[in-house]
């Protein structure tokens, strides 16, 4: 018999995916976004970005079953929506993802998600500062980017370790007899 989802997950699942669709809704009528002058512009909102948030929330379902396969659909999901040319977002699934799996102790998977997140944004990031002429703005711009994104993307994996090392020294030691 299979044992239901647990309610907390549904909920954290249902708020990402309000939020994302949220957002990506939002966008819809909404200016690009330029914070500097010269800064490139992105792709308008269409019907494969909702399709990509909705394959990125949809993943974190499956998430409790299936970590490495639902943190991976989340993470290509977001590289595809990222370097589709799309205003910046759809990060909240694969931060879910990455936080849980690396909770549950698949390094791995949570650390080649987060690489490939934060990859997937520098080049992004690169589209976008191109056309920036000013060398300190375009500085400034790799600065504040590279911090966020590393933020965004490494701190679920280092808060998952930490939870995951916390819970282990917890556990009873084992007698050796």
């Amino acid at each position: 018999m299979k044992r239901p989802a647990p309610v907390g997950m549904i909920v954290v699942v249902a708020v990402v995916a309000v939020i994302e669709f949220a957002a990506t809704y939002a966008s819809l009528d909404a200016a690009p976004m330029s914070p500097v002058e010269g800064w490139g512009l992105t792709r308008p909102t269409d019907w494969v970005s909702f399709a990509l948030v909705a394959l990125g929330c949809t993943a974190l379902f499956v998430l409790r079953r299936f970590p490495a396969t639902a943190t991976i659909g989340s993470a290509v999901a977001y590289c595809a929506f990222i370097l589709r040319d799309y205003e910046f977002g759809m990060s909240l699934p694969v931060m879910v993802a990455i936080y849980v799996v690396s909770a549950r102790g698949h390094r791995a998977t949570a650390l080649i998600a987060a690489l490939c997140s934060v990859a997937a944004s520098l080049v992004w990031v690169a589209d976008r500062a191109a056309p920036v002429v000013d060398p300190g703005v375009s500085t400034l711009i790799w600065v504040a980017f590279g911090t966020v994104l590393s933020v965004f993307f490494f701190a679920p994996f280092v808060v998952g370790e930490i939870a995951r090392l916390r819970r282990t020294t917890k556990q009873p030691a084992r007698s050796l007899q």
